[in-house]
């Protein structure tokens, strides 16, 4: 009896242990990334080296420096920060193999396995590495997996599910061979489902839950508000959290809730966090973003040459570039913008701002750009800026007179989101019925836009069958310049008609 006395005493005293372990790793763990996600990295990384002191053979505390540093080298491209990241990722994983030698099927070790694998993974996109990233994708969703059929009530798992569906549905063509080899698929609406699923159930990663939620709101259904609510619920708790206000700030320009959308660039501007260059000079992109499209030239020109002088990527220099000669012809036609236009093919050719300033440069270099051209900028941005009772008066007198048969149809799309703006759904469908009649070859995103126009006009006035087949005429159609941005909006309306 003192024998099995004693022996039931040291096993509730090791269970207690455990616990008291478990609870003080995350206690550190908490406090750490409390203290990363308020800007305050040095002291997350001293919190995680902790976790190492506490118990140097567990994965936790090498996990969560990795992490740490994934995050900074998104936001600085240092090859610094991208080696210690590799370097604790691969620590991590040696210990996280030695305890599943033990125990294969515990979830914890095969959750955390596959967030390293699923990091490894972006790491190796960004870095052009396809099939290494592919492969890394493919044993991370394997450890998902496993997770869940381990324990079905491991929630958070299904984050990391729902990031992969989501991001491997942008695949570009050229690369689905390597999806195909590794056996991988992908379904955005499936992703948005565990996202959701895991943000509501999951216990262990939920604000980097709602900042990629808020991500897809904006950028795959256009759904600003909801993007916000997750959005305001991040910076109520980190208001300095400069990606999180860099967010906010796109989220706000494609709501054209401009003001909203400065306020958090200003704020990302004043903060000027060294180890998050790349989101500064961003910022200063947007700002000049936000003046063009207030029509402000002179400011705007001023923010993109901030940005162009303090960059040290590619992403957005053409783009930026274009606009200055823009910004120029705007505010003294005599001014040279041969050195803008050269500019403005020196961007990321991967990203589509870039790529389309290219294409444009190559039109506007010899002719420059016409005033018809200049005037639809304008009107342009007005629209960007909610400007939609001066878009309609002004388009509704000079657009019959405009020369150019493609810039005619491209007044004729403004004035019609104008008019659906302003609830004149019927005269909206009458101007956009005038766009089949003219010939326009350089602009082809007008024919999908036009039709999702269509399609929300009638949905507005009820007719619910022509407001279908127009949205699946806009969608098969829509293969050109300003994809995704449009597929968005399809998206938005797909779901306030229920048809996803």
């Amino acid at each position: 009896m003192r024998k099995t006395y004693i022996f039931f005493t040291l096993f509730c005293l090791s269970i207690t242990f455990l616990k008291a372990q478990n609870l003080t790793i995350q206690n550190l763990a908490k406090t750490g990334w409390d203290a990363a996600y308020s800007l305050r990295f040095a002291d997350a990384e001293k919190f995680f080296n902790k976790i190492i002191e506490y118990n140097k053979d567990l994965p936790y505390g090498y996990y969560n420096i990795a992490r740490l540093h994934f995050w900074l080298y998104l936001g600085s491209n240092d090859p610094g920060e991208y080696f210690i990241f590799l370097k604790y990722s691969e620590l991590a994983t040696q210990k996280i193999e030695k305890m599943l030698d033990k125990d294969d099927d515990n979830p914890k070790y095969n959750y955390i396995l596959g967030n390293i694998e699923l990091l490894r993974a972006m790491v190796h996109a960004i870095n052009n590495n396809a099939l290494d990233a592919f492969w890394e994708a493919k044993n991370a969703k394997n450890n998902f997996d496993k997770t869940l059929q381990s324990d079905s009530t491991f929630y958070d798992a299904y984050m990391g599910l729902g990031l992969l569906d989501y991001a491997l549905s942008y695949v570009p063509s050229m690369f689905k061979w390597a999806v195909n080899l590794t056996g991988l698929s992908s379904n955005k609406e499936r992703g948005l489902k565990y996202l959701l699923l895991s943000y509501k159930k999951g216990k262990l990663d939920k604000t980097e839950n709602a900042f990629h939620l808020a991500k897809i709101y904006t950028d795959y259904l256009a759904n600003y508000d909801s993007a916000s609510i997750f959005l305001n619920i991040l910076l109520t708790k980190y208001p300095n959290n400069v990606l999180f206000l860099y967010q906010s700030a796109l989220t706000n320009i494609k709501a054209r809730k401009l003001d909203k959308a400065e306020s958090s660039l200003n704020q990302i501007i004043k903060i000027n966090n060294p180890k998050i260059p790349i989101i500064n000079s961003l910022a200063l992109f947007r700002k000049g973003e936000i003046y063009f499209r207030r029509n402000n030239f002179k400011m705007a020109k001023e923010e993109y040459q901030k940005f162009i002088d303090v960059t040290k990527e590619m992403d957005y220099v053409g783009i930026a570039n274009l606009r200055i000669a823009v910004c120029n012809a705007m505010i003294d036609s005599t001014i040279n913008n041969e050195k803008y236009f050269e500019g403005a093919k020196s961007g990321n050719p991967d990203i589509f701002e870039d790529a389309y300033a290219k294409i444009k440069s190559d039109k506007f270099k010899n002719k420059g750009f016409s005033e018809e051209y200049l005037y639809l900028i304008t009107m342009e941005n007005n629209l960007f800026s909610a400007k939609y009772k001066l878009v309609y008066d002004s388009l509704k007198v000079h657009y019959p007179v405009l020369k150019e048969e493609e810039e005619r149809a491209k007044a004729l799309a403004y004035i019609s989101e104008a008019c659906i703006n302003l609830g004149k759904f019927n005269e909206a469908i009458s101007f956009i019925a005038r766009i089949d009649s003219l010939n326009y070859h350089q602009d082809k995103w007008i024919k999908p836009y036009s039709l999702f126009l269509l399609a929300k006009a009638n949905y507005s006035l009820n007719n619910k069958k022509k407001a279908v087949l127009y949205l699946n005429q806009a969608e098969n159609s829509n293969e050109f310049e300003f994809k995704d941005s449009i597929q968005a909006l399809i998206n938005n309306l797909k779901r306030k008609m229920k048809l996803s």
